[in-house]
């Protein structure tokens, strides 16, 4: 996670950006805004009238008027055109567009298929060829079935100097065990220069349900997080000890916040505990998303209202713990929680297992 000041710099203008009109296909907000909040550099190039973002292993180019936009060379279809706010004179993009363009996909290693996909269009996506999907993935021919794994990275490693065993297995989503286990290794010594063959398998489970929702922040957005579910919180609202709900993930003021799973808002306001919230349910009506301490709600969210997965929502912030407005009694994070809403008191759950594996793919 960056801690930049252009996380910091937008208060004012993500509050006051202006609600979509009428005609809009979808919500709106501030194209600078919003990708500078995630530390991209904007820029406008008047002699071809485009917009221009870069982040990290992500280039933008965008067209006022178009619902054309080339993430890093390849055309994208967004729902919604690139619009000019006629108050502000202000670049205005979907809140549907924002998390599938601003996706580094480089930082992925591993992909499962999913009904309709195809070699090409797998290649395409991570900027590889066809041909280095078969020979990463062991596949003899084009087919490929949905739920199958599909390696986007060359899984062949060269060590480099100041490598260990540990810091290859994080980067690669694996692990030391299967590390050494794939290459004959009897103990954690490695040699500038040794090849190592990385194992393809991922070392997180599939959860049972909801496995093909998204991470609620983008790569390189946020910071590392642990399973913080059933940990004893201080403030309890005269309990003598609360047990924490959810998972915390750190992240910068202002990040962006985006929608894990299609769903409605069945609750949106303050609560003491968790400040401004949100609380969605899925379409199957079983299981409900929690989203707390936000410093805003993206614009347009209103109770009721239907949610696309990867839609912006909100913002993370440090909201709660006190009245309405009360915020900065502890650092800025997303609290994530889960809840099986077919139960009257909505049954807590442990989200963890389905962040880790949603950060993995």
């Amino acid at each position: 996670m960056k801690k930049t000041a252009a996380a910091w710099l937008f208060t004012a203008s993500l509050l006051c950006m202006p609600a979509p009109s009428a005609s809009a296909a979808s919500p709106t907000v501030s194209l600078r805004n919003v990708f500078r909040t995630i530390d991209a550099q904007v820029g406008w190039n008047p002699s071809t009238n485009q917009i221009t973002v870069t982040r990290e292993g992500v280039s933008l180019l965008f067209t006022p008027g178009s619902r054309i936009a080339y993430k890093n060379g390849v055309a994208i279809t967004m729902d919604t055109p690139i619009t000019i706010d006629k108050k502000t004179n202000l670049s205005m993009i979907s809140v549907y567009a924002i998390y599938p363009l601003a996706k580094n996909n480089a930082d992925e290693h591993h992909y499962i298929v999913q009904s309709g996909d195809t070699l090409s269009a797998i290649a395409k996506k991570y900027g590889v060829s066809v041909a280095n999907l078969k020979e990463w993935s062991g596949l003899t021919t084009d087919r490929i079935l949905p739920g199958e794994h599909i390696y986007t990275m060359n899984p062949n490693y060269i060590v480099e100097s100041g490598d260990t065993l540990y810091s290859i297995a994080a980067k690669y989503e694996t692990t030391v065990a299967a590390i050494k286990s794939a290459n004959n290794l009897t103990s954690d010594l490695i040699a500038l220069g040794q090849l190592l063959y990385i194992p393809t398998e991922q070392t997180v489970t599939p959860p049972s349900t909801y496995a093909d929702g998204h991470f609620p922040l983008l790569n390189d957005t946020y910071g590392p997080f642990g399973n913080t579910y059933g940990d004893t919180r201080s403030y309890t609202l005269g309990e003598t000890e609360r047990v924490h709900e959810g998972n915390d993930i750190e992240a910068n003021q202002w990040t962006p916040i985006f929608s894990v799973y299609d769903g409605r808002i069945v609750r949106k306001g303050w609560s003491t505990l968790g400040g401004w919230r949100l609380s969605i349910e899925t379409p199957d009506k079983k299981t409900v998303f929690y989203y707390a301490h936000l410093a805003a709600y993206a614009k347009g969210i209103t109770n009721g209202m239907q949610i696309k997965q990867g839609q912006l929502i909100g913002y993370v912030g440090s909201t709660g713990y006190g009245p309405a407005g009360t915020s900065g009694k502890f650092i800025n994070h997303l609290h994530f929680g889960m809840y099986d809403s077919t139960t009257a008191t909505w049954k807590a759950l442990n989200p963890y297992t389905r962040l880790k594996w949603w950060e993995k793919q």
